[in-house]
């Protein structure tokens, strides 16, 4: 007889009792004492104290909150707090970042088999914005009403552009929607990283120009004026200052005197400027300016090709028409130059034309190389292959030329400040020295 793994024979003898005295358990003392010491080791040393804080810390966070749906949520008879708090979450801006987390997080959560409604719902509790927990909360709603998540996802066109959307609903067609999710949270990924890296090359020359800037505001409005009165009482005229000094001094005179009339002359300036590239002819030619500014220029257009190519290559490989991928990738692009190139390109295509031989005619916009390797791969039916090898190489082209652009603005801006601590010096210590040789 077996029991747990343990064999148990019985005595073949029927003449031995059936019922065997039982032999009385004497159990040790030291035994039990040695088990109670096993259990007091188990306890974490240094806890004598602190179950309450414990007690506190799992009650934060919750604490029930009531989920804006947009499109159920009304708030009109809400107080005049609620309503402005409303209003500024609701016109709060949502990051790159933060889609590129939920796309990431809802791939591996509807890759491990979780719902789609559950996904969004858990995403939505943890979501730190909450300008866009409401649209999860919202989408999630309306996922729960039947609706798909594309679906649910262009009622919110300004947060969800239509690569997105498209990319979601491709993937709920064919059944990939895990597949699609993780590329386009790695294309968002990829985009924030571009852009950050764009910004932090930009951030260094602006700081140090606005450093100038307030520097040299604060010595003419402040400093300056002491200087000039110093000279005044020593006898020393205007026309005897060097040139440097007497510049400051028109500066001075021009901020502290007409300080109100170049404030309206830039603001003006800026509003002409902004009504100008907001316009359709305006908007046109200022895009084409940027792409022939020096060095700059460049930069612009090799970021434009790489959002050509990537976000063309994860339309493709998402399954949709090449149409409807020309289509939405035109719409994601920024520069209306290329978006017009696009326009013509999706022209040829719907004519017969291959996309290599609409772009073989814009070598500026397209180098050839991209265009050839475009042409290999429609002759072999791997264009998003293509399109993936070509996006790889153009970011490391581009992380370089950021690279070598902050190497060239570092030297130059140090120039710049030193030509300008240098002007200060001659502008302030020569009027000074010539003081000082009048007094002797």
């Amino acid at each position: 007889m077996e029991f747990d793994g343990l064999k148990i024979h019985t005595p073949v003898n029927s003449a031995a009792p059936a019922n065997p005295p039982v032999k009385p358990v004497e159990v040790k003392q030291e035994a039990v004492s040695h088990e109670m010491v096993s259990d007091q080791s188990d306890v974490v040393s240094g806890l004598e104290s602190g179950d309450e804080i414990l007690d506190k810390i799992k009650h934060l966070n919750n604490e029930p909150t009531a989920k804006v749906i947009y499109g159920v949520y009304n708030n009109s008879d809400k107080g005049i707090f609620v309503q402005f708090n409303d209003f500024l979450i609701d016109h709060s801006k949502i990051t790159l970042k933060d889609k590129s987390y939920f796309f990431h997080m809802l791939a591996v959560m509807v890759d491990a088999g979780i719902p789609v409604v559950q996904a969004v719902k858990s995403l939505a509790d943890r979501a730190e914005n909450q300008h866009f927990k409401r649209i999860l909360d919202t989408i999630a709603y309306n996922c729960d009403s039947g609706a798909n998540l594309s679906d649910a996802m262009s009622r919110f066109e300004d947060i969800f552009d239509e690569l997105e959307t498209g990319i979601v609903k491709s993937g709920e067609a064919t059944g990939n929607l895990n597949t699609m999710l993780f590329k386009l949270a790695d294309q968002l990924d990829k985009k924030h990283d571009l852009s950050m890296k764009l910004w932090g090359a930009a951030v260094y020359p602006i700081a140090v120009l606005l450093v100038l800037v307030l520097v040299a505001t604060g010595m003419l409005v402040w400093i300056f004026p002491s200087l000039l009165s110093l000279l005044k009482d020593g006898g020393i005229s205007a026309d005897k200052l060097p040139f440097a000094t007497r510049l400051l001094m028109g500066l001075q005179t021009a901020i502290t005197d007409y300080w109100w009339a170049i404030g309206l002359g830039v603001f003006g300036i800026y509003g002409l400027f902004n009504m100008y590239v907001h316009s359709a002819n305006g908007a046109v030619s200022w895009d084409y300016t940027k792409l022939k500014f020096p060095i700059v220029g460049q930069m612009i257009r090799r970021v434009q090709v790489f959002n050509f190519i990537s976000m063309l290559g994860i339309l493709i490989d998402s399954g949709l028409p090449i149409i409807t991928s020309l289509k939405i990738t035109g719409n994601s692009l920024s520069n209306r130059i290329y978006k017009l190139k696009v326009q013509e390109v999706l022209n040829q295509v719907k004519k017969g034309s291959k996309i290599s031989e609409s772009l073989r005619d814009s070598s500026y916009l397209f180098p050839g190389e991209i265009v050839e390797m475009f042409a290999v791969g429609e002759a072999s039916a791997s264009v998003a292959k293509v399109c993936d090898k070509i996006s790889d190489q153009y970011q490391r082209e581009i992380d370089n030329s950021l690279k070598k652009l902050t190497s060239i603005f570092e030297p130059v801006m140090i120039l710049f400040v030193g030509l300008f601590v240098a002007l200060l010096a001659l502008a302030i210590m020569a009027p000074i020295f010539n003081l000082g040789s009048t007094v002797s």
